[in-house]
Order: C-alpha cells, then structure tokens, then sequence
C-alpha cells in the first residue's frame, strides 16, 4: 500500500448549477480506500472472540502475540461503499481477487510459501485469506488471494509502493525497518498491526546464561564472544541490548546457529520468530523486544 502526497490523477472538471468550478480526481493506484478496507476487516477478526486463539493453535504458530494498535468496533472502522470505490479498492472489487506482495519462505507452523508457493500454508497464509475473506463477505464477492512473489522485501516495498502490480504485502511485514532509505513507518501506508512476534536469545545449558542481562555480562567479560544472527536487520532489532564491542556473525540458517552454539563458537543464537530450538542443550530466553507485524 502506497502513501500518496502527489499522486498523478485523472480529473474530471464540471461547472455547478452555481457557477462554481468542480474538480473529482481519481488517482487509479489509490490504496487510501483498499487501506480502510483492510483495516475494517482486521478489526472485524481481532474482535471475534477464539479467532487468534484458534488461528495460533490450528498452525502451531504459538508463539504469535496480539497487539492492539486499533480498537475493534464495528461503527467506526467502516468500509467504502461499492458504488464509490477508487483505485485500488475498485480493481480489487472489479476483479475480485487481492494481488498479494512477499516473498517465498519457510518456516514450521509459520509460514511455508515455498512447497506450494499458489497454496501456501502456516499463520501467515491463512491470516491473509482471513483478511480476503472478511473483504469479500462485506462485499458480498468471492474474492480470492493472488500472490506474486518476489526475490527480496525491498522489491515488494516497491511493488506495493507503485500498487500498479500488487495491492499489498503479506500481512507479515516488519513495521520497523526502512523502504529506500527511510524509515519504513513514513514511506508506505500501512495496515492497523496484525500480530507481534517476540525475539529469543538461547545459550548452552552449561553456559548458566539465562537472561539479557547474563548475556551482556558474559560478552562483556569476553569480547571475544561470538553472538549468531541469520542476518544483519535481525542484529538491528536488538543490538541496543548488546554491548558495543560485541562480535556478531551472520549464518545462512538457524540450524546453522544452533549448531554453532552446540559446539561452543558462538555464545548465544537469536530466533526472531517461531519457535526456539527446544534441545534439552540449551537455555531459551526472551529478548523483550517485540516486533509489530503489518501489510504494507
């Protein structure tokens, strides 16, 4: 969804009974609409009451935090009437199906865009096809999801950016972070937060680090101490929480990390999302950063 200050648009020009000039614009690539509507039907599902529960529990996604950054209540979050839908809301009506943005990716119980990219499967997938269809109830359409997937965030930050391609992202994106340069929050609209993820530190068992704070401790007194990331934007989220001498590394996967702490190379790992390796080896702890999620 793109945040429109100077959107080109078609205009139309008429004279009223009164003399007075009238100008009706319609910016085809318009998201204000499509946004509201989103936002309508998040607040419909975070008000049904075992909705989330259900959805966490179905998928195996429990680790998955609601976080309230708008108030359901069904006289206030309104949808656009059909009759003068604009822009995107109007092309999606038009063609009853929502062009979704992300990228394809795998994580068990989270999400799983790669073994089926059409069908994909996980907390994700089925929050957005909850969103769909909330849309299309109120509508009273079909409307199906179409995904289009990209090789990186930052391409789907353009794709939404532009909305001739697509309509939104996946409903799984960061609202921290950046698009071109700056700070994400300011470059794109956005949808009301759709659910939080809490970050985990875990060490060695025999390491006795149980905690943020033993963590810093340790890496203090060892600045040699290697903490493990799968990339740096995840370092980002918590390296306020770090020492500044800290020596980080950047593994491919989790496994990866995992492993590297089992060996002793690395002092702890960092899971941003899904569940911790639950290996009776280690100590599993919470960063106590939390990351709000959004369709972009």
């Amino acid at each position: 969804m793109t945040m429109c200050f100077f959107c080109l648009a078609a205009c139309v020009v008429t004279v009223s009974a009164h003399g007075r000039t009238l100008q009706e614009c319609n910016d085809e690539y318009s998201t204000d609409q499509f946004t509201q509507a989103v936002d309508a039907a998040l607040m419909e599902l975070q008000a049904e009451k075992g909705w989330f529960h259900q959805l966490r529990a179905d998928t195996g996604f429990t680790v998955a935090m609601s976080i309230a950054s708008c108030t359901p209540d069904e006289d206030k979050w309104q949808y656009p009437p059909a009759s003068k839908a604009v822009g995107v809301l109007a092309r999606v009506l038009r063609d009853q199906k929502i062009r979704v943005a992300g990228v394809q990716w795998s994580v068990p119980g989270v999400a799983d865009y790669k073994t089926h990219p059409l069908n994909p499967t996980g907390f994700w997938p089925e929050y957005m096809h909850a969103i769909a269809d909330k849309i299309g109830a109120h509508y009273a359409l079909n409307i199906t999801v179409e995904r289009v997937y990209y090789a990186n965030s930052a391409l789907v930050g353009d794709a939404v950016e532009s909305s001739e391609v697509v309509d939104m992202s996946e409903p799984y994106y960061y609202l921290a972070g950046f698009h071109n340069s700056k700070p994400r929050i300011e470059a794109l609209a956005h949808s009301c937060i759709t659910a939080g993820t809490a970050s985990h530190f875990y060490t060695l068992k025999t390491s006795g680090i149980t905690s943020v704070d033993d963590l810093y401790d340790a890496l203090v007194a060892d600045e040699s101490a290697i903490v493990g990331f799968i990339a740096k934007g995840n370092y980002d989220s918590v390296s306020a929480l770090l020492p500044p001498s800290v020596a980080v590394i950047y593994l491919t996967n989790d496994t990866h990390i995992a492993s590297k702490v089992r060996q002793g190379g690395v002092i702890a790992g960092y899971k941003s999302e899904g569940t911790p390796p639950d290996s009776d080896d280690f100590n599993v702890f919470e960063t106590g950063v939390v990351s709000p999620r959004v369709a972009l």
